[in-house]
């Protein structure tokens, strides 16, 4: 604002008249409304006894400081905010790109372990759910294998889908014909007992006998195309739609 402004608003804020700032400050009506004109200017002493009147600084009362200060410190309160909420979303970021990072970790390991077959993994992986299995129990002689043993387990009827499981099951009770059912989640094998094949249905073990004959046709041939298949067997741990290249054969 300018002087002649400042000076009537300043008087106005005491709700004084225009006689009444006169006779404060020793002078005549009419200088006062020549001063709130904008027509004159008071003298140094006047203005200085304008200042301790008001309580405002001589900067102020001429020059309109307090709009200056008022404005820098307004651009200052901006800066400062806008540090901080740019503090605050650099940490956001960081924050929510760490999570991604570990979330991709996880789904890494969590792959991994179950192309691999590592039992530790798949036991805590959420994405995979129990089933029961079953296989052909091998025919196992010294008490060393008859604690731990590998074999290719069938998940369902259709023998689409295939486990390559490996538990220990302790010695056959007597059952005969015995196969092995296991509960399991991937390759962790919760529970495993040696059942009679009556409590086997048909299909499975007719997909376990196809599958196991296709082994020992595809074994014995070392020179023919169908070896691969039984490469593929040695390095894999799940298998699909298997039921298909048995037929086909």
């Amino acid at each position: 604002m300018s002087f002649e402004q400042d000076i009537k608003r300043l008087r106005q804020s005491k709700k004084m008249t225009q006689q009444e700032l006169a006779d404060i400050l020793h002078v005549s009506r009419q200088t006062v409304s020549t001063w709130e004109n904008g027509k004159n200017y008071p003298s140094l002493e006047i203005l200085r006894s304008i200042c301790v009147l008001f309580d405002v600084s001589f900067e102020q009362i001429m020059f309109g400081e307090e709009n200056t200060m008022k404005n820098k410190q307004d651009m200052a309160t901006t800066i400062d905010r806008d540090v901080k909420l740019k503090t605050r979303y650099k940490k956001l970021t960081i924050t929510l790109a760490t999570i991604f990072v570990f979330f991709c970790a996880w789904i890494g390991v969590l792959i991994f372990g179950y192309s691999k077959g590592i039992a530790t993994i798949d036991r805590w992986n959420p994405f995979l759910t129990y089933q029961v299995s079953y296989t052909k129990i091998p025919d196992l002689t010294s008490e060393k294998s008859y604690r731990e043993w590998t074999a290719w387990y069938s998940d369902n009827e259709m023998g689409t889908s295939w486990t390559k499981l490996t538990l220990s099951t302790g010695e056959n009770p007597g059952v005969v014909e015995p196969y092995v059912m296991a509960y399991h989640k991937g390759s962790y094998v919760k529970i495993s007992r040696i059942v009679p094949a009556s409590e086997v249905s048909t299909l499975v073990r007719g997909d376990l006998e196809a599958f196991e004959k296709y082994q020992q046709e595809t074994s014995k041939i070392g020179a023919s195309d169908d070896s691969n298949f039984q490469k593929d067997l040695e390095k894999k741990v799940h298998l699909t739609d298997t039921i298909r290249t048995i037929n086909n054969n």
